[in-house]
């Protein structure tokens, strides 16, 4: 028990208290934001009715004060986060608008193109029980559970290659006009508006495409007259190549494509990689790599397939590099997750990794419009793609011959899917053959 020896005694123990509390709640205030940082004019007292009905300060202690700053800030904190819901700045609505005014009409609220067909959604989520059955199949008869093929009810009756085909068909319009500029900074507009206003092409695709075997060829000849030749050059991992020439021959679009698959919380994600380059005959090419493919709702809830992830345009000649961030990446309110944003700059050749200096502003949703520096250059509402169709004098290994896609076209599941597993089982074959003879690689 603490007993003091005099009231003086007392009296100074509580004056130097007092002394303290004063140096600590300057002390602790001065770490705390200003009062106009949490929009609060008032002071740190507050206002009190005296019983006589005036209205008077009330004087708080210094670890009131403290308590209050942490309240302040907590709340600021949680308004930030997204906890607390704050309604959208003026900035945003503005996006917002713009963004939601042009945009496929296949676009779904929080961002992305949605399934439109529940039974495409249902045959997707039988793929999980279906295969757990051949694998349990296959184990009792002792065979190989890597061997079980996808089930052929999940899938659409094209292949990989058919679907990037997809991505030549606005090279007609923005290609020819990055050809024939001087300007780096515009060649570099037309190629980046080019690749995202073909994103929409290829979305949307819930059923599964056959994966090509080895050596599978594709043609398309389009509307402008240029052609794709594509070709199926890797079986394991998968890498399909490929080159489009125009008539004119004033650039080529070339390169090679892979993937992975990866799976998360009622999640699928396909992680594209490979390079795609436009060459052009005054020597100059831009190059770019591919951002992220995600799929939510794999397993329950609404199925939706977006776009995340970063994607960069590198001209390495002139030294400028356009940098895209997809998927909503400031988390502005209320804008989906289609929308992205990001910058042309001019780089250092001798030290690429370090930031740049802006030259251009972009942003846009890949489902609807490109802009760059609030200029369009991409509206999905009056750009027309070009037509593809099969060249007369197709290849006998062109992916439009393939047994098994043409029994899934006319809906005989059980053929196609014999012949899906016979055309994979024989390239099975052939790499067990070229290993024999050549090792692996």
């Amino acid at each position: 028990m603490l007993q003091f020896r005099s009231a003086s005694d007392a009296d100074d123990i509580c004056k130097a208290v007092e002394a303290v509390s004063d140096d600590m709640a300057a002390a602790a205030l001065q770490d705390l934001p200003q009062e106009d940082f949490y929009g609060d004019e008032g002071s740190d007292d507050d206002d009190e009715t005296t019983p006589t009905g005036k209205s008077e300060k009330k004087k708080r202690s210094w670890l009131g004060k403290v308590g209050k700053g942490i309240y302040r800030r907590s709340v600021n904190l949680a308004k930030s986060s997204g906890l607390v819901d704050t309604p959208a700045s003026k900035e945003d609505q503005d996006l917002l608008n713009a963004v939601m005014s042009c945009r496929s009409p296949f676009a779904v609220k929080v961002g992305g193109v949605g399934i439109q067909n529940p039974e495409h959604a249902k045959a997707c989520r039988s793929v999980l029980s279906l295969m757990i059955s051949q694998m349990g199949r296959n184990l009792l008869s002792g065979g190989n559970v890597m061997n079980v093929s996808f089930p052929i009810q999940c899938c659409q009756p094209r292949t990989v290659l058919e679907i990037g085909a997809q991505m030549g068909q606005f090279t007609h319009i923005y290609l020819p006009r990055a050809a024939v500029t001087k300007d780096p900074v515009e060649r570099m507009k037309n190629v980046v508006a080019c690749f995202i206003a073909a994103m929409p092409l290829t979305s949307g695709n819930f059923l599964k495409p056959l994966n090509p075997i080895l050596g599978e060829t594709l043609q398309v000849d389009y509307g402008d007259g240029s052609k794709l030749y594509m070709e199926q050059t890797c079986h394991h991992p998968p890498v399909s190549s490929f080159c489009l020439v125009p008539p004119s021959q004033s650039y080529t679009v070339s390169g090679h494509q892979t993937f992975n698959v990866g799976w998360g919380y009622n999640k699928m994600f396909l992680t594209n990689q490979g390079v795609r380059t436009v060459t052009f005959s005054d020597g100059g090419s831009i190059s770019l790599d591919f951002p992220q493919d995600r799929w939510i709702n794999v397993f329950w809830g609404d199925m939706v397939h977006q776009t995340i992830g970063t994607q960069t345009f590198t001209d390495e000649n002139n030294g400028i590099r356009c940098r895209l961030e997809f998927g909503n990446p400031a988390n502005r309110k209320g804008i989906p997750n289609d929308f992205f944003e990001g910058v042309i700059e001019q780089y250092d050749q001798k030290d690429p990794e370090a930031p740049g200096t802006a030259l251009h502003q972009v942003q846009g949703s890949w489902l609807g419009f490109v802009d760059f520096d609030k200029t369009r250059y991409w509206d999905i509402r009056t750009t027309e793609k070009t037509p593809m169709s099969a060249p007369a004098d197709m290849l006998k290994s062109d992916s439009r011959n393939r047994t098994d896609r043409k029994f899934l076209e006319a809906k005989d599941f059980k053929k196609a899917q014999a012949e899906k597993i016979r055309l994979e089982e024989n390239q099975r074959h052939e790499r067990r053959l070229r290993e024999a003879v050549h090792g692996k690689h």
